[in-house]
Parts: C-alpha cells; sequence; structure tokens
C-alpha cells in the first residue's frame, strides 16, 4: 500500500505530540492524587482562560460536546470553582468564570503541571522554548480567527519571565 503522506509531517507531529502530552498529563495527574481529574483540571483551565464565556464556547474551545462540558462544570460549580451566571445580552445562556477557591486547584497543580512541562522541553535551551512557543502561537494564530486572550493557562509557567529554570500548560 502506498503512503499518502511521510510519517514526520508537521500536521502528524502536531497532533501526536499534542496526544502524547495529554496522556502524560492525565498520568501525571492521577499520580499526583490531585484533587480533580484530568477532565475536570482542563475545564477549570479553560474557563480560567477564557473568563466570561459562555458554556458553548467554552465546550467548542475545549473539543467537547456541550453535555461534557456541563458535567464538568456542574461538578466544578459544585466545588465552588467556578460561577455560572445569566448572559446580559442573552438570558438564556449562562457565562462562567472561577472563584478565588479555584486558585488554590491552580496552586496544588502547578508543580504536576510544571514536571510535565519541563519533560516535554527536556533538553532545548531557553531560546529554544522561547523559538518553539513563538512559532506555535503563530501557527495557532493562523488557523483561527478566534480573538487571542492572551492568558496564561493559570496550571503552567509562563514561557517568557518565569519559567522553572528561570524561576516557573498552555492550553490551546
Amino acid at each position: 500500500m502506498a503512503k499518502l503522506m511521510p510519517s514526520n509531517s508537521l500536521g502528524f507531529l502536531l497532533v501526536d505530540t499534542a496526544r502524547l502530552f495529554r496522556q502524560e498529563f492525565e498520568r501525571a495527574v492521577v499520580e499526583a492524587g490531585l484533587s480533580l481529574t484530568p477532565g475536570e483540571l482542563r475545564a477549570l483551565a479553560y474557563v480560567a482562560r477564557y473568563e466570561g464565556s459562555r458554556q458553548a464556547v467554552l465546550a467548542d474551545r475545549m473539543g467537547v460536546e456541550p453535555m461534557t462540558m456541563s458535567a464538568y462544570l456542574d461538578r466544578l460549580e459544585g466545588r465552588g470553582l467556578v460561577q455560572r451566571t445569566t448572559d446580559r445580552n442573552d438570558r438564556r445562556a449562562k457565562v462562567v468564570n472561577t472563584t478565588e477557591a479555584a486558585v488554590s486547584v491552580f496552586e496544588e497543580t502547578k508543580p504536576v503541571a510544571t514536571a510535565v512541562y519541563e519533560r516535554l522541553v527536556s533538553g532545548f535551551n531557553e531560546q529554544e522554548r522561547e523559538i518553539v512557543h513563538d512559532l506555535l502561537t503563530r501557527v495557532r494564530q493562523n488557523l483561527t480567527n478566534e480573538p487571542q486572550t492572551g492568558a496564561e493557562d493559570p496550571m503552567m509557567p509562563s514561557t517568557r519571565s518565569a519559567m522553572p529554570s528561570a524561576g516557573m500548560y498552555r492550553s490551546a
């Protein structure tokens, strides 16, 4: 059978790397015995990144069905980590925000996320880390018309000034 694409095409590498990163993060979360499931942590990180977004928008950005996001948000709201309020522009819709209690969850998660991040960029110097970050950011911008929030993932070290190697996950 003929090969249609090389196995190291950029698209394959991006998808496979994302899959491996997600598996590694989920394994680390389970092993660490954190207070939330990997899915709940992802949902909470998306709420933090896109504060004040509607549930349906969060589901779309996270790549899950609206009912899946609703279930995650039900559990997070039950723990007092997010708050859903009626959208001022459409009373049928709910917007979601993190609460102060979410800060402690992010603090609990940072060591795990940092360890996974360090494994991801093992062998990269600071300049290479910045180059990879900048290039992937440009790739994402090329593929989306969504506004870029500029928000950092609250569970991960900043790629700019506070890297663990310089001082302290990004999501799509």
